[in-house]
């Protein structure tokens, strides 16, 4: 089952990069900087930008502070990943830890390589930000890993994906270290 759960990750993280990636591929080569292509007239178009910030333009021209900032959570997003058990109970969990590690190292790679990040996703209804298909994954898997936290995990979950615990089949907790004769096992 553990060889079955990793093919499936390394699987889902390579379509999402490549999805990611061959998306602003298509854009990059096929529009000029700043151009917009209207697909629903004045609701929504691909609209191609050099993203040098997050969204919103937060932190425009700091690329190698918001490269960094992302590494430091891709590490702490796989050891999460890491430390949750391979059941049922956390499937969905790990799930969305992949989309969100995909989206962000989408990200990473246009900062590394470009210096910025391609976007070209717009709702010009709303105003909304540009955003990629990286974004997506990412906010997506967000929402749905807060509502998972309100909803379904509980503190002894957070536990396990801090590394302290485990879950055994039953549903009870288990101290990944026990303490016998004053000696760590």
């Amino acid at each position: 089952m553990k060889k079955k759960n990793l093919i499936f990750a390394i699987g889902l993280f390579v379509f999402i990069i490549l999805f990611d990636q061959l998306t602003k591929l298509l854009v990059v080569h096929n529009m000029e900087l700043n151009d917009s292509v209207p697909l629903i007239s004045d609701v929504f178009e691909i609209h191609y930008i050099q993203n040098t910030g997050m969204a919103w333009g937060l932190f425009s021209g700091k690329t190698w502070l918001l490269a960094i900032v992302s590494g430091v959570m891709l590490v702490a997003l796989i050891y999460v990943y890491h430390n949750i058990s391979e059941g049922r109970y956390y499937r969905l969990l790990r799930i969305l830890l992949i989309c969100i590690v995909g989206g962000a190292y989408g990200n990473l790679l246009d900062r590394l390589r470009l210096g910025y990040v391609v976007d070209f996703l717009y709702f010009k209804l709303i105003n909304f930000p540009v955003f990629n298909v990286a974004d997506i994954f990412v906010t997506v898997s967000v929402i749905l890993l807060i509502i998972l936290m309100i909803f379904k995990y509980k503190g002894n979950d957070l536990d396990v994906m801090l590394g302290e615990k485990i879950r055994l089949e039953d549903g009870t907790y288990k101290d990944k270290k026990k303490k016998k004769d004053g000696k760590e096992e």
